[in-house]
């Protein structure tokens, strides 16, 4: 009788297993001629933010952030930067209000490049201003009211902002605030708080119109939008104390600048982290889209907690997402975060700001881990499972939006006319063999296709059953064709001797590559394959070219690589810009444990050879001619401009390419 009953159970346990695998309809495919593109107006796109990146470094980046589906690209503040922006902060304690001279990011001609090209590809430029405050000499300098101290640098730059600082000395009017017991909203506005920064008097006419100059001065070379660096502590006409004009001369004059330019509409979005003192969001939402920091925030956990509607709850700063502009991660949370989310889990936390709709997306480019000036960190922002969410977020602008949440299960329904399609988050453990049905009662039955892996979703009678890969992400849309992947295992740059590398495809039909733009050489390759870029060099120079083809779509990626020669005699310090070694500056070393200035270096055939004797590190500073440090062993703050700190694998390797500094 036992074995009749078990032999019964694992009878019906079979049934179970096999009346839940579903057996749906077949269905022919949709008709769908949609080729993916980027969005017309920026307003409409997604931004990537190139943190630390020089314009060059963007420019040669351009077809793979296009391919990623990312509309905007944000750059580094373009004003004069203290030290010659040698450190990511540096940009953020600006010299002037005009686009530098002379930037670690590279030349104004670098930027207008940039702009051009850029427009090739549909791409928008906006870049990051820094209006709120100008460089202060250190964190501790005071002027005698106890305000902080303006850099004297700034006068080369701005002789007139400089001039005025502390009073009217000749009808400009006092250009930096000095009332530090402002009350009300004025205690935001009237005085910079986070650090030793002095705030500019941004009522002021004067401080207007340069800052106006230097958007108008941006959009004549091609650049896009703005972002506005510590928006929120500049005050607005309908602030309730010291209200001004600012936003009505500066970016309302811009707007309509551009407007007559272009015929487009400014993209312009100001950062305003929590709610501003004693005033609602929408003193500024009339002027620009302002920053929500706190959305992704609530949803952090839905992962750890398992549960999808955490994701659905999560609620906007404002009710128009439009207003709007939200990220993962800023890049201020970034460098202050002692631990980072692995790149997966961000890129779910994305697909759900991509799906938003009109919500602006900020999607940040990884700096490097000592957060290096002119070094791309992290190429992620180029990875599938990121590009699907934009390509969804492109083609569904405009639709139809339909959120919902079940157990661990997220969705987002788009419908555009005859188009539908839809992004799912499992947020649980997911099962790669077992089949979850999901409600989509937007979508029309019958065949989509997961963007990721290009495996059939069936829909029918208003449910999907979808196979979820392991990272729980399925983007389903009516398009069959999949976006080719390439590996490789250097993206260009600088090398000594030989150099091999190695690339790789996937989800990929064809593919060829060549050497230096001649397409009567192309080669096709399937699977690996490794190529000597030493063997291919004109005059010390090699560009790589690749080309993947997947149905109707295309990948062309360039990477430009330099052979350097070093000299015997120390740690080579190569392509220093010549007019540094010619004698019309100082060139100091400062060296890490123990700190402490020298000159103890020499010049070879505009090549520096430099000795680091065991230090941890070093980075070369620039100052005015004839200039002598007076105590070695400090720090000295009359440091015109500063490379980064050359230490671990550069050190190791013997030489730094210093081209652009």
């Amino acid at each position: 009788m036992k074995r009749i009953v078990c032999l019964f159970i694992a009878i019906v346990m079979v049934f179970s297993i096999v009346s839940c695998k579903k057996k749906l309809p077949e269905f022919e495919d949709f008709e769908d001629n949609y080729v993916d593109s980027l969005p017309e107006d920026s307003g409409d796109g997604l931004t990537l933010h190139a943190f630390n990146w020089t314009f060059n470094e963007i420019r040669e980046n351009l077809g793979s952030i296009a391919n990623a589906g990312f509309k905007n690209i944000l750059t580094m503040p373009v004003q004069q930067p203290k030290a010659g922006g040698s450190q990511w902060w540096a940009f953020y304690q600006p010299l002037s209000f005009s686009i530098a001279e002379e930037s670690s990011l590279g030349t104004k001609e670098d930027l207008k490049a940039l702009c051009e090209e850029a427009e090739q590809y549909g791409i928008c430029i906006l870049v990051d201003i820094v209006a709120n405050h100008m460089a202060t000499t250190d964190d501790e300098g005071k002027e005698e009211d106890g305000t902080p101290m303006v850099l004297p640098e700034v006068a080369k730059y701005e002789p007139i902002l400089y001039a005025n600082r502390n009073e009217d000395t000749d009808g400009h009017g006092v250009t930096f605030h000095h009332n530090k017991k402002a009350s009300g909203s004025g205690s935001e506005t009237q005085y910079y708080q986070w650090g030793n920064l002095p705030d500019l008097n941004t009522a002021n006419p004067y401080v207007q119109g340069r800052v106006l100059s230097l958007l108008q001065e941006c959009i004549d070379i091609g650049v896009d939008g703005f972002r506005f660096d510590a928006a929120k502590h500049i005050e607005t006409s309908e602030d309730p104390d010291y209200s001004s004009d600012f936003w009505e001369k500066t970016v309302g004059v811009a707007k309509q600048y551009y407007k007559e330019k272009t015929g487009k509409d400014l993209y312009v979005y100001g950062e305003i982290l929590t709610s501003p003192l004693n005033r609602t969001l929408e003193v500024y939402t009339s002027f620009m889209r302002v920053t929500d920091d706190g959305f992704t925030s609530q949803f952090k956990n839905t992962f750890s907690k398992k549960d999808a509607l955490i994701i659905l709850n999560a609620t906007l700063k404002t009710s128009d997402p439009s207003k709007l502009i939200a990220w993962v991660e800023s890049h201020d949370e970034y460098v202050t975060a002692s631990n980072h989310y692995g790149d997966n889990r961000i890129a779910k936390y994305w697909a759900v700001i991509a799906a938003k709709g009109k919500l602006g997306g900020l999607y940040l480019a990884r700096p490097t881990d000592d957060l290096d000036v002119g070094k791309i960190g992290s190429y992620a922002f180029e990875n599938e499972n990121v590009a699907i969410s934009n390509r969804f977020h492109n083609r569904f602008v405009g639709a139809e939006t339909y959120e919902s949440a079940e157990d661990t299960i997220y969705v987002n329904e788009k419908v555009k006319g005859d188009d539908m399609g839809a992004l799912v988050i499992n947020v649980g453990e997911v099962d790669p063999e077992k089949t979850v049905e999901v409600s989509v009662p937007h979508l029309a039955d019958g065949n989509y296709y997961d963007a990721l892996t290009g495996k059939k979703v069936v829909v029918y009678k208003q449910k999907a059953y979808i196979d979820f890969e392991a990272n729980g992400l399925c983007v389903m849309t009516r398009s069959k064709d999949l976006h080719p992947v390439l590996s490789i295992s250097e993206k260009g740059g600088s090398f000594v001797g030989e150099k091999e590398i190695t690339f790789g495809t996937s989800n990929c039909d064809k593919a060829y590559y060549w050497f230096n733009d001649d397409e009567d050489s192309k080669k096709e390759f399937t699977g690996e394959q490794k190529v000597a870029v030493h063997e291919h060099l004109k005059d010390s120079a090699a560009k790589l070219s690749i080309s993947l083809i997947t149905g109707k779509n295309t990948l062309l990626r360039t990477f430009e690589f330099r052979q350097l020669k070093l000299k015997d005699g120390g740690f080579n310090v190569l392509n220093l810009n010549p007019k540094y070694l010619n004698g019309d500056f100082e060139i100091y070393i400062w060296s890490w444990s123990p700190g402490k200035w020298s000159k103890d270096y020499k010049i070879e055939d505009g090549v520096l050879l430099f000795d680091p004797k065991g230090a941890e590190g070093f980075l070369i500073g620039v100052f005015e001619k004839g200039y002598v440090i007076g105590d070695p062993s400090k720090w000295d703050s009359n440091i015109l401009k500063q490379s980064g700190d050359i230490k671990g694998d550069t050190l190791k390797a013997g030489f730094v390419d210093m081209t652009g500094f």
